[in-house]
């Protein structure tokens, strides 16, 4: 086990796009492109992500979480070699539309694979810690590839591209040594887009699934926008351009040690107290930088640290009520999801943002999410401490079970 673990956090590693992410923008400006038609693209790649979570997610419980995976790692390798040949609008947003599904056949479906092998080897209680260490793993080789990019790029501006794409072809073999989960046995219903549509009514619209979904929308509407607008905030409060590369590899290396502590951290407060956590930290540390607006700063490193400690172990209380058949597509269904909240509030903030200032229009955000989340914990009790038997849905079976239903 100890083997497979160390192997899955290689191809974990493989999913890095350091090299490419501090130089993108600047990238597709050498390449003729204007700011309007940069936001255009990567807002194509968004809801891209949307259009395509639930169609990839059913294909990784059709196919099988290996194979699915490899085909994320070939498309992703496609993606970066072609943005050395792209040179337009439209090559630039077929890529985006192409990296979005590669993006959505390894949301949820990472997760799916790990969490299965795990449950067979009687783990299953090890998840956030061990999916906290693979995202350790992943924040800290992007934080070396993002420190290597600019050198790259100086040096011949389609290097930064060929190197991601080399290092997500190099995750192919290293997938292939890893063991099968999520195979559909021959005695098993087929999963098809139908039956799929069909598990997520079901699955969300139990209590303890729904408004846990709805709980972490809310948080997640602060993470993306605090994401998109942080540049301009912190130079709005004094952070030279120059400074936000360093900035942003800080980033890295505090999420590194904010997943690797996920387990840790669960063990200590349980997950009911790790999501309930939420309210009085995005409330006080957003209204702080209200108030003081340097504090912005080691806001959005808390952000980064308390949302990447978060994932997982919000992951792992969604993987236990759910069976292995449809677990794909129903994590895909909630990326979805959150998806959905971050793209609407980013595409709404912005005009808001431009209005009253990027620092006071995050401060307002988090402090509004907050407030809002308290309610709807006092309201709806999101965390349930239940039996983790995921009830049978029309994938699994037609026939009541003794688990059945909600407590």
């Amino acid at each position: 086990m100890i083997s497979v673990v160390r192997r899955y956090y290689a191809y974990r590693a493989t999913l890095t796009n350091g090299f490419y992410l501090p130089v993108s923008v600047i990238y597709m400006e050498a390449q003729g492109l204007g700011l309007a038609e940069i936001g255009f693209v990567q807002g194509v790649f968004l809801f891209g992500m949307v259009a395509g979570e639930l169609p990839t997610g059913y294909l990784a419980d059709y196919l099988g979480r290996r194979r699915t995976l490899a085909l994320g790692n070939a498309v992703t390798a496609t993606v970066m070699a072609g943005f050395v040949f792209a040179s337009s609008t439209a090559a630039f947003t077929a890529l985006f539309l192409l990296w979005a599904v590669a993006w959505t056949l390894r949301s949820g479906t990472s997760d799916a694979w790990l969490y299965e092998l795990l449950a067979k080897a009687g783990l299953d209680d090890e998840f956030a810690r061990l999916s906290g260490r693979a995202e350790s793993v992943l924040l800290v080789v992007s934080a070396g590839a993002a420190l290597t990019a600019g050198v790259l790029y100086t040096v011949d501006p389609a290097l930064p591209f060929v190197a991601n794409a080399a290092v997500a072809a190099l995750g192919l073999p290293i997938l292939f040594t890893l063991p099968r989960t999520g195979e559909i046995r021959d005695d098993e219903p087929t999963m098809t887009v139908r039956r799929a549509v069909s598990l997520l009514r079901s699955q969300f619209t139990r209590p303890s699934i729904g408004w846990l979904v709805v709980y972490a929308a809310l948080f997640n509407v602060v993470f993306s926008v605090t994401r998109v607008f942080e540049q301009p905030a912190l130079r709005e409060v004094g952070v030279p351009v120059a400074g936000l590369g360093v900035v942003y590899a800080g980033f890295k290396l505090v999420s590194a040690a904010a997943t690797g502590a996920a387990g840790a951290v669960q063990d200590r407060l349980g997950t009911r107290g790790v999501m309930l956590s939420l309210i009085p930290i995005f409330g006080v540390l957003y209204a702080s930088f209200a108030v003081v607006p340097l504090l912005l700063v080691p806001a959005v490193f808390a952000r980064r640290a308390v949302s990447q400690l978060v994932r997982p172990v919000r992951n792992e209380y969604l993987n236990d009520r759910l069976d292995d058949v449809g677990r794909a597509t129903v994590l895909s269904g909630v990326s979805m999801v959150l998806s959905l909240a971050s793209g609407a509030a980013n595409v709404l903030g912005g005009r808001v943002a431009e209005g009253i200032g990027p620092v006071s229009f995050l401060a307002a955000t988090g402090v509004a999410v907050s407030v809002a989340a308290a309610v709807l914990w006092l309201l709806t009790s999101p965390v349930r401490d239940e039996p983790t038997t995921a009830s049978p849905s029309p994938v699994e079976s037609t026939e009541p079970s003794p688990n059945a239903g909600e407590p």
